[in-house]
């Protein structure tokens, strides 16, 4: 007789009940807790499959009854360790509730059991970027799109990564493929112009932003990118012209004060820049680029105190920001604590171990430290480093420069 009930049961949904059909035709007419009773006496008739908990839990959730969707997703896992959806969806809940350390870990798991999943991936990778673990974001974003290169979003996210570790040819690119999926996006339109202008190509920066003030003459973003592209053209007066002008109208946006201080600071105003570096702080305390520039401003004064406050503020603040460690370090070698300089930079060379300096001034601190085997170590990396650099340059000198074909 074992058989003979396995079977009714098997087949007691399909000919004597409602079936996962059924659930999603009530759902796609809106009728969201009729399917959930559908999956629910699934679920008690197969209490060994976690899709209909997670089914469960998906409806909840997106009738905004997170508490009740994470017990069934929990359950779902519980069933089986193993069913990624279920991880992936409690990741996504717990975001959506403002819990960020254990949706990450949910969605980690999702990723771990299905690393093939190009939205599992997406929504790491998008949650890593809103929590500042930028290189994490990049890693997850570009496994993402490799998977799935039509997701729009996707590129989106993976050129917002990139630029927050300044690889801006690498954050350009990823805009481009973005704005070709999605051309009607402005917001994207102004982050493609501004990865333009970041790759010495302002011109071609400004076009972009015009064309959105052609259609949208108040895009502030817009308005106040034309003056970045200024600033990094040095046409430092046409730069501050355009943000004055932004900041009468909009006297609070952060970024325009942010770049208003950069074009002063430029001119060697050094008072002007850092009353318009702390204006901006004041409107936007997240803004990391306005610490490190206070820490130089600083630095320029001689008031090395001042300096190390603010790297410090900035590594707090993104502590991917290689370059805030290594200029952290070489002020707390100034202050004499060399420890802290010690960590500081090799924190850097961990972060980017491309740039020479850190590794000099490292090589600096340890002979003062009296290790002078560590030191000498230190500074013959920095030597081979430089040399590649000099060397790769020098090659691409020879070749002449590239283009496709015609």
């Amino acid at each position: 007789m074992g058989w003979i009930a396995a079977l009714y049961l098997l087949l007691a949904g399909p000919l004597f009940g409602q079936t996962e059909a059924d659930a999603q035709a009530l759902t796609h007419i809106g009728k969201i807790d009729e399917a959930i009773g559908v999956y629910a006496a699934l679920a008690k008739q197969f209490p060994r499959t976690p899709k209909y908990q997670d089914q469960i839990g998906f409806l909840l959730a997106a009738t905004k009854r997170v508490p009740e969707a994470l017990s069934h997703f929990q359950l779902a896992a519980e069933i089986d360790p193993l069913y990624a959806p279920a991880f992936y969806h409690q990741g996504v809940a717990l975001w959506l509730s403002h819990r960020r350390e254990p949706a990450i870990s949910a969605l980690r798991k999702a990723v771990e059991l299905s690393p093939e999943s190009a939205e599992y991936r997406w929504r790491l990778g998008s949650a890593l970027l809103e929590t500042s673990e930028y290189r994490a974001a990049a890693a997850e974003l570009s496994e993402s799109v490799k998977r799935n290169p039509a997701n729009g979003a996707a590129w989106q996210s993976l050129g917002m990564a990139e630029q927050q570790l300044q690889d801006f040819a690498a954050a350009r690119d990823a805009y481009a493929k973005a704005l070709e999926l999605d051309p009607a996006n402005a917001g994207l339109r102004n982050s493609y112009g501004f990865m333009l202008v970041n790759t010495r190509q302002a011109d071609a920066g400004i076009a972009q932003f015009e064309s959105i003030l052609s259609k949208n003459p108040d895009d502030t973003a817009a308005q106040i990118n034309i003056g970045f592209a200024y600033l990094q053209k040095g046409e430092l007066d046409k730069a501050i012209h355009q943000l004055n002008t932004v900041i009468a109208a909009h006297p609070d946006l952060a970024v325009a004060h942010y770049d208003l201080g950069l074009a002063h600071k430029q001119k060697d105003d050094l008072a002007s820049a850092a009353s318009e570096l702390h204006r901006a702080l004041e409107l936007d305390p997240r803004m990391v680029e306005a610490h490190y520039t206070l820490g130089i401003i600083a630095w320029q004064n001689g008031d090395i105190e001042q300096t190390v406050a603010e790297m410090k503020a900035a590594t707090i603040a993104s502590p991917d920001y290689a370059q805030a460690w290594y200029m952290l370090g070489t002020a707390l070698k100034q202050t004499r604590d060399l420890s802290g300089a010690v960590a500081s930079l090799k924190k850097a060379i961990d972060l980017d171990g491309t740039d020479p300096g850190p590794y000099n001034t490292l090589g600096l601190v340890l002979r003062q430290q009296g290790d002078n085997v560590a030191a000498k170590q230190a500074f013959a990396k920095a030597a081979d480093i430089k040399m590649a650099a000099e060397k790769h340059q020098a090659e691409l000198l020879q070749r002449g420069p590239a283009r496709g074909l015609p």
